[in-house]
């Protein structure tokens, strides 16, 4: 059940927003590397002209997309689990086991967005590769994903049917 009013209700809208953005992200990223990999192979092998900067660039959309695919099942609880054993304890202690293993995930989000902008910011300077861009190009993925999955946290915090996979799971 969607919480109509209030915070929940808000905030949802807002974790939808930025589940759409990052399922924008990654779907770009894809569909950029595929484009990219056919240009290089006919530069390459068509014309023979290699274009020095397409393994540089789909690296780049590589880690964005794993970064930013990482927070939408992280939001939709379709990460991998291994739960045999937490299914076999008594409900209390599996709500106590959830609780710790999201405690963690906020933990691990937190110190990524911390070191990942430290990283990302104290790159900027340089530059690396064809085009010479700053690696804080795709550094900037940690910390992105990182405050993504602190929303997202912030939602199951609010929204207990947030708690539990959502969409197709497929095994």
């Amino acid at each position: 059940m969607l919480p109509s009013t209030g915070l929940p209700a808000l905030w949802r809208r807002l974790c939808d927003l930025c589940e759409w953005t990052a399922r924008a992200i990654v779907g770009a990223s894809i569909a950029a590397i595929v484009l990219i990999t056919i240009a290089a192979v006919w530069y390459r092998y068509g014309l023979d002209r290699p274009l020095s900067w397409t393994e540089q660039v789909c690296r780049i959309l590589f880690v964005w997309s794993v970064f930013a695919g990482a927070a939408v099942l992280y939001r939709n609880m379709l990460h991998i689990a291994i739960d045999m054993f937490v299914l076999l304890l008594p409900r209390r202690l599996q709500t106590l086991v959830f609780w710790m293993n999201q405690g963690l995930i906020l933990l691990l989000a937190l110190l990524m967005l911390g070191f990942g902008l430290q990283i990302s910011i104290g790159t900027l300077g340089q530059t690396f590769g064809a085009l010479e861009i700053s690696p804080a190009s795709f550094y900037f993925a940690a910390p992105f994903c990182a405050a993504l999955m602190i929303v997202f946290w912030i939602e199951k915090l609010l929204d207990p049917a947030r708690r539990d996979p959502f969409g197709d799971v497929h095994l």
